[in-house]
Formats: structure tokens, sequence, C-alpha cells
């Protein structure tokens, strides 16, 4: 499975967005932002299947929650994760 990870300006909108997308039955988890992609404000993002990067674009716009970035996990052969920036 492939995740991806969202980026927002503070804990609260983490929070707000999660409990938002886990009302639909599905898992979308909270975790600290990574230190390669952090850029000094909340330490927090939201981690999701990639498959579902459209629904947390939607439910960003419809809550008016601005998202810092967007970024894909890949796994590394040493079991290390890196983040590719993908908006």
């Amino acid at each position: 499975m492939k995740y991806a990870l969202a980026v927002f300006s503070s804990v609260h909108l983490v929070n707000q967005m999660k409990s938002r997308l886990n009302r639909g039955g599905e898992y979308f988890g909270m975790i600290r932002t990574p230190h390669s992609i952090s850029t000094g404000g909340c330490g927090f993002a939201l981690r999701f299947e990639e498959s579902k990067l459209l629904l947390v674009k939607q439910v960003s716009q419809e809550l008016r929650i601005a998202i810092n970035g967007i970024y894909k996990e890949e796994n590394q052969e040493n079991g290390s994760k890196i983040y590719i920036p993908i908006e």
C-alpha cells in the first residue's frame, strides 16, 4: 500500500481534517511531520493512502483549510523512508 502525507500549519487543522475524514469509516492517521519535510510550523501531518488524495483535497476545500504541502511516501531498500513532493 502506498501512502502520502499532507502538511498543515497547525495541529488543530490536522485534527479537524482527521476527524472529518474518519467519519466515512476509513482510516486517516496523524503522525509527526518528518524532519526532511518540516517547514518549522506544525509538528504533525495527516497520513493517508495515496489513492485518497482527491478526497483529502476535497475535504480541505470544504473546510477551507490550506494544505502546506503534499508528499508521497516511499520506502528505501535500507528500510528508511523518503518523501517526494506531489504538490
